[in-house]
């Protein structure tokens, strides 16, 4: 099967990451702007509300604008996330180009439904064999206990926000299901992260590092 692939690695994420930083840059503005507005309004609200009163006003004005910067900086900081999940996901897409030639074609960011987002890589083999990879840009080093992946970070372990094994898990199943596929095998690609994991399936899923992507590939067929 060839793959027909309307977008590069990292587009969607990268098209995330714009958007975030609009978002965040509209709440530095109106960070600044509502101060400025509160206080060229203040005297008519002192003469319309009273003093007291336009302090208070005043004083909200201030923890609002509070608000919003911290909101700006939420927002930049999870737009630059998504700027290093979609290097991530180009330096995978680099990898693979070596698998070409032998016959391996590649779709990227495939949308998908039940709050999956996107596919990062399906593959697609020359034995007619479909993989999904899920890239991962976490640093640390990637452990498995109490049935889930955690990282390292020194002697602090620390349990990952979501259940990464799983969701892989429901793409693979959604990619075989709208393609009509009989089965599609999923992978756990970190890209930064060190592993002391099994190279051996993690319930259901082969959880590797990049640089162990194409070998594992071609073994599988």
């Amino acid at each position: 099967m060839v793959a027909s692939s309307p977008r590069t690695a990292g587009q969607n994420v990268r098209r995330l990451a714009f958007r975030r930083r609009l978002q965040s840059w509209r709440a530095f503005l109106a960070a600044g702007g509502l101060p400025v507005l509160v206080v060229f309004m203040f005297p008519v609200l002192a003469i319309g509300l009273g003093f007291i009163a336009a302090i208070v006003i005043v004083a909200i004005a201030a923890f609002g604008a509070m608000g919003f910067i911290f909101r700006g900086l939420d927002l930049w900081q999870a737009a630059n996330r998504a700027v290093q999940g979609a290097k991530a996901e180009e330096n995978v897409a680099k990898i693979l180009q070596e698998l070409e030639p032998q016959g391996w074609s590649f779709e990227y960011g495939m949308r998908l439904d039940d709050g999956l987002g996107d596919a990062d890589v399906i593959c697609f083999s020359p034995q007619q064999k479909t993989y999904v990879i899920d890239v991962k840009s976490h640093k640390g080093t990637v452990i498995f206990q109490d049935h889930r992946l955690h990282r390292r970070m020194g002697r602090t372990i620390y349990g990952f926000k979501k259940d990464f094994l799983q969701i892989v898990m429901k793409q693979a199943l959604q990619v075989r299901d709208k393609k009509k596929l009989s089965f599609v095998t999923p992978l756990l690609v970190f890209t930064r992260a060190q592993l002391a994991v099994s190279h051996k399936k993690i319930r259901g899923v082969y959880v590797i590092g990049q640089a162990d992507l194409v070998a594992k590939l071609q073994e599988l067929g």
